[in-house]
């Protein structure tokens, strides 16, 4: 856990500035510690420890009364990212798509880098967090297959998610039109 990286005097300033409202301020305590694990890294300990997240969007997929769904957000590349990978996986889409996907995302968003450069440089961080590298797919599948044995394990055994709403997602992600 990112967290667990601080020192308590980095911890309590980290709550400190976000009780306060300092939100940016707040995150540059934090981005030493990201900078060390690398876009690769924060999704491999996104995958760990956001499993309260990840079984909130599973529910709200398998609820047919939820559809149509958009799933979006700003740069759609870290937790959108991670996200649709996970379903994609889910639906046994082979890695090598995931892949030329995730990195399609990057052309896409080429025109605010520059923004998002000097946006993510005042946090402390550095151009790393701003693209989408080719491996990254492959890496977190490699992590998910090592430590839970599958994707579909992880969303079960890990995340909590029942086989009920697992079978759902797949459903609604394989129907060729509902």
């Amino acid at each position: 856990m990112l967290i667990s990286k601080l020192t308590w005097m980095e911890f309590f300033r980290l709550v400190g500035l976000m009780i306060c409202g300092y939100r940016l301020d707040a995150i540059k305590i934090l981005s030493p510690h990201m900078e060390e694990m690398g876009l690769a890294g924060l999704a491999k300990n996104s995958v760990d420890v956001c499993t309260k997240e990840v079984k909130q969007v599973f529910d709200v997929l398998a609820d047919d009364r939820n559809w149509p769904i958009l799933v979006h957000c700003t740069q759609g590349k870290d937790r959108t990212g991670l996200i649709v990978m996970l379903i994609l996986w889910l639906a046994q889409v082979e890695d090598n798509i995931i892949e030329e996907d995730y990195v399609l995302s990057e052309s896409e968003l080429a025109p605010e880098k520059e923004s998002r450069m000097k946006e993510i440089g005042a946090i402390g961080l550095s151009e790393q967090f701003a693209v989408c590298p080719p491996g990254l797919a492959k890496d977190v599948h490699s992590h998910i297959q090592e430590k839970y044995g599958s994707v579909e394990k992880y969303l079960l055994e890990k995340v909590g998610v029942s086989r009920e709403t697992l079978e759902n997602v797949r459903r609604r992600m394989l129907a060729a039109d509902s």
